[in-house]
This record gives structure tokens, sequence and C-alpha cells, in this order.
């Protein structure tokens, strides 16, 4: 009696198993290929603990302009407009002072007249004087003469040069370039020596204003680095000037911060990061490389053979895009900044900045 179909079957997978001629049943999973990612080092850094204060966008120029000249008000620029240092802020009516320009104008000449024949009078005489043909007394006065007219000119020339710079004062001019924000005085008004026109700010030239208490003074120099943040930005700005005198009553100082732009209009409301101790060295890492979790936060660190391995850290302080952390992290290790997150502990990488951009967007979508 024959055996059955399946039984032949069994007989034939049990012979190949023990040859060691059947198929493997599972396919080993492949190692993935290399990632692209962007690396940064972490760096040894100069650390403070920070107190936050208050500080202003503040302009470098704001003025009240004045008039040197009185008179009735002719023109004034509009709120808003922009003028360039020595554009038209405000004219007055100038007919009574051009007049008197006109009026000196021929007084010098009148002067100069007189003084010509007054010079050729005294040389005629000088020459008579000479033959003996005159006295000397004759000659004198004509010198005389001559000398007064001379000193009536000076006098002349000083009242036209007088006229002529009041005549120049009836245009009030910007003395800086600058937005006009204010006006004092409008068309039709008397305005009086002194009297303000009109206030002008310089908006491109700006800096942060800000007060702090007069205990941290001791650590804050200018050129120093101190955080700005505001209107949703951060960033590092030197310090232009410190004046370490503490106000006695608000026992607090002041400190100028320079500004590279005017991203910030002037007015605006920000805070600076002031060091309440002295530095301490720490080591900080991009805060890109920072990946955080519920409960935890870590890196993600390339090995000498480019493979990925994840350190936990704890955070510190922060200075701009650098923050403290405390961990397994040494100065000089790459830490990868872009790319990492679908990063799998031991996965080789290749450090490439342009494609770990391209898989960092592709991988959001």
């Amino acid at each position: 009696m024959s055996s059955p179909p399946f039984v032949h079957r069994h007989r034939w997978l049990a012979l190949a198993l023990a040859a060691g001629l059947a198929p493997p049943l599972l396919a080993q999973p492949a190692d993935p290929p290399p990632a692209p990612v962007a690396v940064e080092q972490a760096i040894g850094e100069h650390f403070a603990p920070r107190l936050w204060s208050p500080a202003s966008v503040v302009s470098r120029g704001d003025a009240r302009i004045a008039s040197e000249q009185d008179g009735r008000v002719v023109f004034v620029a509009e709120i808003g407009s922009a003028l360039g240092r020595g554009d038209v802020l405000a004219r007055l009516d100038d007919r009574l002072l051009a007049l008197r320009e006109k009026e000196l104008v021929a007084d010098l000449a009148r002067i100069d007249a007189q003084l010509d024949y007054s010079r050729k009078q005294e040389q005629r005489l000088t020459q008579l004087a000479r033959q003996a043909t005159i006295s000397g007394a004759a000659l004198d006065e004509a010198q005389s003469q001559r000398a007064v007219l001379e000193q009536d000119r000076r006098r002349a020339e000083l009242a036209l040069q007088t006229a002529r710079h009041r005549l120049a004062n009836t245009v009030v001019r910007a003395p800086f370039a600058g937005t006009v924000v204010e006006r004092f005085t409008e068309v039709g008004e008397y305005l009086g020596v002194g009297a303000a026109v009109a206030r002008v700010v310089d908006t491109e030239q700006v800096e942060v204003q800000a007060r702090a208490p007069v205990a941290l003074a001791a650590h804050v120099r200018p050129g120093m680095r101190l955080a700005l943040r505001g209107g949703g930005q951060e960033r590092l700005q030197p310090v232009r000037a410190v004046v370490p005198v503490g106000d006695a009553a608000s026992r607090q100082f002041e400190l100028r911060i320079a500004l590279d732009d005017a991203d910030w209009p002037v007015g605006s409301a920000l805070e600076v990061g002031l060091p309440s101790e002295a530095p301490r060295d720490v080591v900080a890492v991009p805060r890109d490389a920072l990946l955080l979790r519920p409960g935890q936060s870590y890196v993600i660190r390339v090995s000498d053979d480019d493979s990925a391995e994840r350190v936990p850290v704890t955070t510190g302080g922060a200075q701009g895009d650098w923050v403290e952390v405390v961990g397994d992290i040494r100065i000089g290790d790459r830490l990868v900044v872009r790319g990492g997150e679908r990063l799998l502990p031991g996965q080789k990488v290749r450090i490439n900045d342009a494609e770990a951009a391209t898989a960092l967007v592709a991988g959001s979508r």
C-alpha cells in the first residue's frame, strides 16, 4: 500500500532541511542607509545667571527744533515727513529782512565810494606835502578821514553779515536726517526766538536705553554682548555705554545698547538680560541641537565612526542661540542640528548640510 502524498512532501522537506537546501523562511532586515545630517560642535562659553530688566528703543537723534529768528510762519513740514540733514523744516516771512539786506548793501556801496575818494585825495595831498606845497596838518586830516571811513566800512560789513544771518535763519532746517513726529506751530502763527517749531526723530540711528539695579553695574562693561528680547525676537547686542552712577531715589544705573538695525521701532518695549553674577565656564550647545520630549531632553552626538548616539542632557541658562547643558557632552563634540528627528541610535550618518535641510523639509510634509 503506497503512502499518502502529504507524507512524501513531509519526508522531502525533512530531507531538504537536513541537507541545508531549504531557502530561508524569513529575510533579515537590511541596515538603513546613512542619513544626511548637519552638525555643529559643542563649545565652551562664559555664562552668568541673568536678570531681565525693562528697556526701551530710543533714537540717538531726537530733538525739538527751535527757531533762531522771530517772524510769522509761512510753512511747516507735515507730520510724517522724512527729512534729510539740511532739508527745510519751516519758513518764516522774510520780506522785512530782505529789505534790510538791500539797505545795508546800499550803505556799503556808499561807504566804498567815499573811501575811494578819500584814498585818492590822500595820495594827492601826500605828493603836495613832499613838495612842501601844503602843511602836514592837511595830510594828517585826510589820513584821519580815510581811517574813519575804513572803520565805517567794517561796521557796515558786519551789519550786512548779521542781516544775512538773520535772513538765513528765517528758514529752519533739520539738523539731522529724521522724521517729523510733532509740530508745535502752524502757518500764520508768530514765532518768537527760541520757540519750538517741530520735533524730529532719527528713526535709523537707534539704540536701547535700559535701567537696572546699581548692584549689577559691576558685571556690565562696554562691548559686552547682552541679550535683548521683544516682539518674539531675541538677539545679542553689544553694550555701547555704561553710566555707573546710581540714581539716589531708584538705586538704578543707566546703560545704552547698540542696535545693528531698526527692526524695533523707536518706543518699542524690550527686556535686556543682565548678568547677576560673575560669568562661569559651561559647555554650550546650539539651540537646534536640543530634542525635547516629555520628561526628557537629549542631543544626538556623531561618534568617530559616523554613527548616531543619543545623549541625555539637562539644560541650563541660554545666551542667544546657545544653551548650557549638563551631561556626557564635551567641548568639540559633533552634534546633529538638522536631520536628527528620525535618526535611530547607532544609525550611520553622512554630514551634508544641504541634504539635511532638504530631508528635514520633506519629512515635515
